[in-house]
């Protein structure tokens, strides 16, 4: 007998029965046969989606349809490590026969559950480590197309040495049909931090949380939950440097299209809660909007329309290289400044243009290395000023900083 709480996908309730819901259950086989066929839970998502199989249907007390969303991949986890699909329940960790029909036979759930094991989608109580860029499979281009990681590599000169730099981008991944469509990338660390800030912003906004609840037909003690689990997120691991507590963070989300001007993150609520992800995720969705501009040796990077500090590296770079310079050239360790030139493997001049750079106003350099400098100001501008006074005054109007 069925006792309450969330319904299986695939079946209804009839007289605390589960009886089958011939549309759902179709939904239900090839989701495991899909699973099965392409071995990873995302590629199956990526299918799903192609297939036009979507959630549960349903409609609220207010008659506002939900549901039909494409599948997070919480819940299609949740539905392939679920046996009641096997005519099973499972009571305190131990599994009973129920009185319900059976989805799935015996040998398609081995299967599944043998691929689960060998691909590391086992439950687990230890803590995950996140991958190495913690937003793939979860970005997708203004067109709707899925963003992956991808790098390039730059030789640069630091202190003397030639190094190989890399940085990494969320790339658009283009299709066969699509060659001719203009590729979008976004650097990976930038938008990782404004996604995050704003993640973190709008589970700490309990008004916010209350107000979903509401619209959602969620439980006022199901809301404590809720805002407990939050507050669990937000205390610091022991021992972690911060790599766990983002990887949480980012498991909730479900999807982020990024638009010209915003950012839109749908995140599944359910997923704050213990005992796993319900087959019938309370999805909600907000916007973060944000801004691109050029920072210095064409390195994009990704602004927060809300006043963030945004740290520089390339415009950081090249103040602490004029100050390098200039502390050689007082000490005697270079003879002159073609010779620094020369070993830096420059353009002829270009010491000359950015050594004055050492000279720059206190308060300018602490705001530029805080993250403080106004948009327009980057490397290159900075590198390509016409006139670069000494006079402290003189460069805080130039720059566009106010007078102290």
């Amino acid at each position: 007998m069925w006792m309450g709480g969330s319904v299986p996908m695939g079946y209804d309730v009839v007289e605390k029965t589960l009886v089958l819901n011939k549309t759902e259950t179709r939904a239900i086989t090839m989701i495991f046969a899909e699973y099965l066929a392409s071995g990873c839970v995302r590629k199956m998502s990526v299918r799903l989606n192609e297939l036009g199989v979507v959630s549960r249907r349903w409609i609220d007390r207010n008659g506002r349809v939900k549901g039909g969303k494409a599948f997070s991949l919480g819940t299609l986890y949740h539905i392939l490590r679920n046996p009641v699909y096997i005519g099973k329940t499972c009571h305190k960790e131990k599994l009973y026969k129920g009185l319900h029909q059976t989805i799935i036979d015996d040998a398609t759930w081995r299967l599944v559950q043998t691929q689960l094991e060998s691909h590391g989608g086992h439950k687990t109580d230890a803590v995950r480590l996140s991958a190495n860029r913690v937003l793939d499979g979860l970005l997708f281009d203004s067109v709707g197309r899925q963003m992956r990681t991808t790098y390039s590599s730059k030789s640069v000169r630091k202190n003397g040495i030639r190094q190989t730099k890399r940085y990494w981008y969320y790339a658009t991944i283009a299709s066969r049909s699509a060659h001719n469509t203009k590729t979008e990338r976004l650097p990976a660390e930038p938008i990782e931090c404004v996604i995050l800030n704003g993640l973190r912003a709008r589970l700490a906004d309990k008004r916010w949380m209350a107000e979903q609840a509401s619209e959602n037909v969620i439980e006022t003690e199901q809301l404590a939950d809720f805002l407990r689990a939050v507050d669990n997120l937000k205390q610091d691991v022991p021992g972690d440097d911060g790599t766990v507590a983002r990887q949480n963070m980012i498991e909730l989300v479900d999807r982020i299209d990024v638009q010209k001007d915003r950012l839109q993150i749908s995140v599944n609520l359910q997923a704050l809660l213990e005992g796993g992800v319900s087959t019938d995720p309370t999805s909600v969705s907000f916007e973060i909007p944000f801004e691109m501009r050029q920072n210095g040796r064409a390195n994009p990077i990704i602004i927060a329309a809300e006043v963030v500090q945004q740290p520089d590296a390339d415009l950081i770079g090249l103040i602490a290289d004029a100050r390098r310079w200039a502390i050689e050239l007082l000490d005697g360790k270079a003879t002159s400044i073609q010779q620094i030139n020369d070993r830096e493997g420059l353009r002829s001049g270009s010491v000359s243009r950015i050594l004055p750079l050492a000279w720059l106003a206190p308060d300018i350099s602490t705001a530029i290395l805080e993250g403080r400098q106004l948009p327009h100001l980057n490397a290159k501008a900075l590198r390509d000023l016409p006139d670069r006074p000494l006079r402290w005054e003189d460069q805080r109007q130039i720059l566009g900083f106010p007078p102290l």
